[in-house]
């Protein structure tokens, strides 16, 4: 499998060549086998098929061939840099600081790597958008922004977003490539700020997992988590206050608030399990919605 994602790997015989569709000298082909974005897409893709399969209780037969297929994958890697691995062997770049972060796929919009689940590709993560910088696009300021925020760095995506909005923004919040308008930059850049307060990838309802600190306190209502969940919250100092998760469809809602709380419908009081991960987990109902208030205990800024 070959992906064209914007970077250009420094292997013998990549040299420079006129693209003739572009008109213009290329700094080297983008074509190559096995690069780590084409990993993870590919792991995701053939997981969430199995898991609809499964779900649905058809194909078994392809549910068991895409699981096998899916184990021979290659590995996501950690190069001689304590980078990320960007392909599939440990090659220089050719263009320093690029504004893609393809191999990132994993943190974002993926969920294959977080500082929870495997803290060691999580670091190297962090080495990739170190070496990044800010420079680069809209779309590529608000993909920085929210990988930021998955690694729970609320500072560090406040940095790009402040970026984004003084080089990449029109007056009209709208965000540019090149100098021309470009929607995902806009929408990203959304997506971005709400991975700062609410997080869902993982199962859990994540509540303040990487406020910035230029946040001390605020309110947001409406934000929408997987699992049909609704959710508003109000903080202040640093900590969560209290939060509103309004069920949709009901069933097991796991919580992780960084602080000790207490969970309410209707004012009266809903048995809470406290898991050893620091969540807890609560049934709901289908259209009812929960109050959840927190302790003093915990700084949901730096879990």
């Amino acid at each position: 499998m070959a992906l064209r994602h914007g970077k250009v790997p420094l292997t013998p015989g990549n040299d420079r060549f006129f693209d003739e569709v572009t008109g213009s000298m290329s700094p080297g082909t983008t074509l190559v086998a096995g690069s780590t974005i084409d990993m993870q897409i590919v792991r995701d893709l053939f997981a969430g098929v199995a898991e609809a399969s499964a779900a649905l209780g058809v194909d078994p037969e392809l549910r068991g061939r895409l699981l096998e297929a899916r184990a021979k994958l290659a590995p996501m890697r950690v190069n001689r840099r304590g980078e990320l691995q960007e392909w599939l062997d440990d090659w220089e770049q050719r263009e320093a600081s690029h504004r893609h972060i393809s191999h990132l796929y994993g943190v974002f919009p993926g969920a294959q790597i977080s500082p929870g689940a495997n803290p060691e590709l999580a670091e190297a993560s962090r080495r990739v958008l170190e070496q990044r910088g800010l420079v680069g696009n809209g779309w590529s300021s608000a993909w920085k922004a929210a990988a930021w925020a998955r690694l729970r760095d609320g500072d560090k995506a406040m940095e790009n977003v402040t970026y984004a909005v003084r080089h990449y923004t029109t007056r009209s919040l709208f965000s540019i490539c090149s100098k021309a308008p470009q929607v995902d930059g806009a929408f990203g850049l959304t997506a971005a700020l709400v991975e700062l307060v609410l997080q869902s990838q993982d199962g859990t309802l994540s509540l303040l997992p990487a406020r910035p600190s230029t946040w001390p306190s605020g309110e947001i209502r409406g934000l929408r988590a997987r699992g049909g969940f609704e959710v508003g919250m109000r903080w202040g100092e640093g900590r969560l206050v209290q939060a509103t998760v309004h069920a949709t469809l009901g069933g097991a809602c796991r919580l992780r608030a960084g602080a000790d709380v207490r969970v309410t419908r209707d004012g009266r009081p809903v048995p809470v399990v406290r898991r050893e991960s620091g969540t807890v987990e609560i049934d709901t109902a289908p259209g009812a919605t929960y109050v959840v208030t927190a302790g003093r205990r915990g700084d949901t800024r730096t879990r």
